[in-house]
């Protein structure tokens, strides 16, 4: 913004230099017109009076000095007309590249879309403190920081197209809804590029209890490239590799209801059911001990559900919902 406030500066003050020319220029041809052009100076000031004009000008058409004074005339108001008209040109040259200037985009500025129309409600301390009741072991900090892992996790592994690393992270529906999304994108030879990844913001949005299990959402805030490629010669198909999507998303982990925060070291893992051995949960989608595939959805937290905010977005501001559905 401030290279283009520079810019109608400069575009400003050269057209005041370049007005001033002509301005001038046709201002000193216009008062030196004779009489006889219609000057309104003939009709004002000194002892000349309207009759006294008339006379001379037809004076001045009898004598030989009126013929030169006369094609000096008309040379004067050729000159005033030409500089008028180039004083109305260089205005509007001026005006458009006025407009262009405000118009232009800097290049080296990020050039941000999808800016979110609204931000979920925030219910962090109310859910934090009715699920500490019953998991002692739940810390809002570092399940928020595990959340924005996750969520870098994916976006990763989406662009790297190896959806198998997500087996372990995302509900078996969810996973086989993505992985085969992913497949199309295999197919038909595409790349979708998610880069320069950063979270801004995190906090817990909604609770959602049934009968059999808790639903926590997550309202995170991020900004990333995303555009496709084609996977043979790079070229961009869709969307644009300077523009950053700024997007709040909701993540929705699930978890069986009862089931506590499992933490190793300060921080949340996952258990194997067969071996008991920790997974990660952002590595590989089977125990590296026994091989087995993991569904952590009913041991600890799996992501169930991943959606954008978008206009259509309805807010809840309840924050702790009990459900019988």
């Amino acid at each position: 913004m401030k290279k283009i406030q520079k810019k109608i500066l400069v575009v400003i003050l050269s057209a005041i230099v370049a007005f001033s020319m002509p301005t001038a220029l046709a201002v000193d041809a216009y008062y030196n017109l004779p009489l006889d052009t219609g000057n309104h100076h003939r009709y004002s000031g000194g002892s000349r009076s309207r009759s006294r004009s008339r006379s001379n000008s037809r004076s001045y058409s009898s004598s030989g000095r009126s013929s030169s004074s006369s094609g000096s005339s008309e040379i004067d108001q050729k000159t005033a007309i030409i500089l008028v008209i180039a004083f109305l040109v260089i205005f509007v040259s001026v005006f458009g590249l006025i407009i262009w200037c405000v118009k232009q985009p800097d290049k080296k500025s990020k050039k941000y879309k999808n800016i979110p129309p609204m931000f979920p409600y925030n219910a962090t301390e109310q859910i934090t403190e009715f699920i500490k009741q019953n998991d002692e072991n739940f810390d809002t900090e570092q399940f928020l920081l595990w959340a924005k892992n996750i969520f870098i996790t994916i976006q990763t592994a989406w662009a790297q197209r190896d959806w198998e690393k997500i087996r372990t992270i995302e509900k078996e529906e969810l996973f086989e809804q993505h992985n085969t999304q992913l497949q199309e994108y295999i197919r038909l030879g595409r790349i979708n590029i998610m880069e320069n990844i950063n979270v801004i913001d995190a906090y817990l949005h909604k609770l959602v209890i049934d009968e059999n299990f808790e639903n926590l959402t997550v309202s995170l805030r991020a900004t990333m490239n995303d555009y496709i490629i084609n996977e043979k010669n790079g070229k961009v198909l869709m969307g644009n590799k300077n523009e950053v999507f700024d997007t709040i998303y909701q993540m929705t982990f699930t978890r069986r209801k009862g089931i506590k925060t499992n933490l190793i070291n300060g921080l949340i893992v996952n258990v194997c059911p067969h071996c008991g051995a920790t997974v990660e949960s952002a590595s590989a989608g089977v125990c590296q001990y026994c091989g087995s595939v993991v569904h952590s959805g009913e041991f600890n937290w799996v992501l169930s559900n991943l959606e954008s905010v978008d206009e259509h977005f309805v807010d809840d501001t309840r924050g702790i919902i009990f459900s019988n559905n």
